[in-house]
């Protein structure tokens, strides 16, 4: 969610300032750095401070990646100020075309974005929380029930053999009828 978010916000921001989108290939390498960050910090909550934080530095290196990479590594602007554009091997490359209105346009994107992804984090985790809730009282109430039976309620109930022992039958010897002479019985 961070790196959709992030990505698409700096080439749409990129796309409306220069009126040309950043290439492809830079676009799906930052989009896989800004993956790989979000999976590192996905172990727990972030804080909202961190994650403006986050967001800004990942759409500070966005921006840098996608200023080289546009027409050939130099954006057509007017000259920048001191310290603000950088020598690459294609020549100077601009890095705050826009002056303070981009620079506070990148601010303002930036917090938004943390604010909206800081409350559906939050969201997450409070459901994430909740369902850890209800799976331990689940387990517990489980645990109380089954331990109101002793083991041997468990147990299954002993095979019965398809030839009962003779002893079974002793009782029932006056309604078995046979042929032959009578048996006398045994002690």
């Amino acid at each position: 969610m961070l790196a959709g978010l992030t990505v698409g916000l700096a080439v749409g921001a990129h796309g409306v300032s220069t009126g040309t989108g950043p290439s492809l290939p830079v676009t799906a390498v930052g989009f896989l750095l800004t993956c790989r960050v979000g999976w590192g910090v996905t172990a727990r909550q972030v804080s909202p401070a961190r994650l403006v934080g986050l967001v800004l530095a990942i759409q500070v290196c966005l921006h840098v990646a996608f200023a080289m990479s546009a027409s050939g590594g130099a954006h057509h602007y007017p000259p920048p100020a001191a310290g603000a554009a950088l020598v690459s091997g294609h020549g100077r490359v601009e890095l705050l075309h826009g002056g303070l209105p981009m620079i506070a346009g990148h601010v303002l994107a930036a917090l938004f974005l943390a604010g909206w992804l800081a409350t559906g984090e939050r969201l997450l985790w409070r459901a994430a929380r909740g369902a850890a809730s209800v799976a331990r009282r689940a387990a517990r109430r489980l645990r109380r029930r089954t331990a109101a039976f002793p083991p041997s309620a468990f147990r299954p109930p002993p095979a019965v053999s398809p030839h009962p022992p003779a002893a079974r039958l002793l009782p029932l010897r006056h309604a078995i009828a046979r042929r032959g002479p009578p048996r006398t019985a045994q002690v």
